[in-house]
């Protein structure tokens, strides 16, 4: 009968060990993406010279719009740009020079090309010559577009008026880009 006892004892060893599950850990893993910027500028500025003439006149120029979109958030973003008065030199004002009106100063954005991140699908320039004496949004992407790096073409016309002093007239193009829509 001591084997039956043992037999026994064994049996109920090997079936306790069976019953017990293997323990097991889990454990989160956590990664942080964080934000980066949203920025826009323009190069590239260049204006044609113009004769000065009794007749108003026009120069047309040409500049890049660069648009950046690394926040990760999906949000859409407008593109606004804005010029001052271009004004002469303190010299030429002084000879009877007077600004070339920022009223005149148009702006054609042309197709928008994607350099980085998603393709320029639902990045919109505005369309037709928007004139930049105000606040005017000159590209925008819809929401969840736009996260990326753009560049687009922008065609300059200056509308000079009809004796303008010659000299090299200033003046300030402002580009701001912010979320939307």
């Amino acid at each position: 009968m001591k084997n039956s006892v043992k037999f026994t004892a064994i049996g109920a060893l090997v079936a306790g060990s069976l019953l017990i599950a293997p323990s097991a850990f889990a454990d989160d893993v956590v990664q942080t993406v964080t934000a980066g910027e949203r920025t826009a500028s323009v190069a590239n500025i260049t204006l044609g010279a113009v004769a000065t003439s009794h007749a108003a006149a026009s120069s047309v120029g040409s500049l890049t719009l660069n648009a950046d979109d690394s926040t990760g958030s999906g949000a859409g973003w407008n593109v606004t740009q804005i010029v001052t008065d271009l004004a002469p030199t303190p010299a030429m004002v002084s000879a009877g020079a007077t600004v070339i009106p920022a009223a005149g100063i148009t702006a054609t954005i042309g197709a928008v090309s994607s350099t980085a991140g998603q393709d320029a699908t639902g990045v919109t320039p505005t369309a037709g010559a928007v004139a930049l004496n105000v606040e005017t949004t000159v590209l925008s992407a819809a929401a969840q577009s736009g996260m990326g790096t753009y560049t687009a073409p922008v065609a300059l016309a200056v509308a000079i008026p009809a004796n303008t002093y010659a000299g090299a007239y200033t003046g300030t193009l402002t580009t701001t880009i912010s979320s939307a829509p």
